[in-house]
């Protein structure tokens, strides 16, 4: 699998997916931290101060070719300021995990379809992945739908998936291939 020491910035119509910065901080922690937008995510910030050691932690990984985890920002064009984030995990050659989230007061404006397919293709096309995969808390149904929408199949249901800090929930698990990737429409 190609690795890289950064991700290389993508534009759609509506924002710039691109490695996460300090200036971030503010911005992530005004959603981050709301309960909405914790609700069906395993990782929960609970401060500014957790949310700065998270984005801190993120900018430190930047530009080591070894590592696995890229966290990424969802910047609004317009604004100029992160309204979501994404995630890709290499877990093993080939086979990726991606995620997504949005701002609550952004919910349902088409940034979280645009974040999926940015990560699709920094997925298949810059990290040479042949899977990527995606877990959804399953009374998510808006990141069901979104999943759906960029191409992602059902794969499995967990009904007790390990959900962070001891947690276990019921989850969706969605799938795509890069074979199915590259014949989905534009």
């Amino acid at each position: 699998m190609t690795t890289l020491a950064t991700l290389p910035a993508v534009e759609t119509p509506h924002i710039v997916l691109r490695e996460i910065e300090m200036r971030d901080c503010q911005a992530f922690t005004g959603f981050m931290t709301q309960e909405t937008y914790q609700r069906h995510i395993a990782l929960k910030l609970a401060n500014e101060a957790e949310v700065k050691a998270f984005v801190q932690r993120s900018v430190a990984r930047q530009g080591d070719e070894r590592r696995n985890v890229f966290h990424l920002a969802a910047e609004e064009k317009s604004s100029g300021e992160a309204v979501g984030d994404g995630f890709l995990i290499v877990q093993r050659p080939k086979l990726l995990e991606i995620g997504w989230g949005v701002h609550p007061a952004m919910w349902a404006m088409g940034f979280g379809t645009e974040i999926g397919r940015a990560l699709l293709g920094l997925a298949f096309e810059r990290l040479k992945a042949e899977r990527i995969w995606c877990k959804v808390m399953a009374e998510n149904e808006a990141s069901k739908k979104l999943a759906r929408r960029i191409g992602l199949r059902h794969v499995q249901s967990h009904a007790d998936y390990p959900a962070g800090a001891g947690r276990f929930a019921a989850v969706e698990v969605l799938a795509l291939t890069a074979a199915e990737y590259f014949d989905l429409p534009y």
